[in-house]
């Protein structure tokens, strides 16, 4: 119901059947979702399905899909991006900040990606790469600048980014 998306998030729409969701509820689910495709990426990274769902990027893109779908359908406040106040109020809508969640979701597990396949370039063991997953899926930017680091140290510059 279009006049309620500051309320609910329509999902799903089959002929006259919508399901809507709470903002917590969809911050749940992807957050939920998000965490799986790690967890397969860090534990059976080698997996086909690990490899068809999450390797190729299709988790990410799922995650992507949501991010359009939640700010397709919902407006944003007043905000912009050219102070940090027009930031902070952009996300003074649920569904917004809930949209740059997803942003990070995404991204992050992109990144996550790359680091996997990075470290079985070079070699990297299973034991070192685990840690920097985790730190990249806590605090993004950390966890790849140690793995960045690591990577380097044991590959050299050649890097593929």
């Amino acid at each position: 119901m279009l006049s309620e998306l500051g309320q609910v998030f329509p999902i799903f729409v089959f002929g006259k059947i919508e399901v809507n969701m709470s903002v917590e509820l969809v911050f749940t689910v992807l957050s939920r979702f998000s965490l799986v495709g790690w967890l397969l990426l860090a534990i059976l990274p080698n997996l086909k399905l690990t490899k068809v769902l999450v390797r190729s990027g299709l988790w990410s893109a799922i995650l992507s899909a949501a991010y359009f779908l939640i700010l397709a359908t919902n407006r944003g406040s007043d905000g912009n991006f050219q102070s940090l106040a027009g930031v902070a109020a952009l996300f003074s809508n649920s569904w917004v900040l809930l949209a740059g969640w997803v942003h990070y979701l995404a991204f992050d597990l992109l990144l996550g990606i790359w680091e996997t396949k990075e470290a079985e370039s070079v070699g990297l063991s299973r034991w070192i790469l685990i840690p920097c997953l985790f730190l990249t899926l806590m605090v993004g930017p950390i966890g790849f600048l140690i793995f960045y680091v690591i990577r380097i140290i044991k590959g050299g510059f050649n890097v593929n980014l």
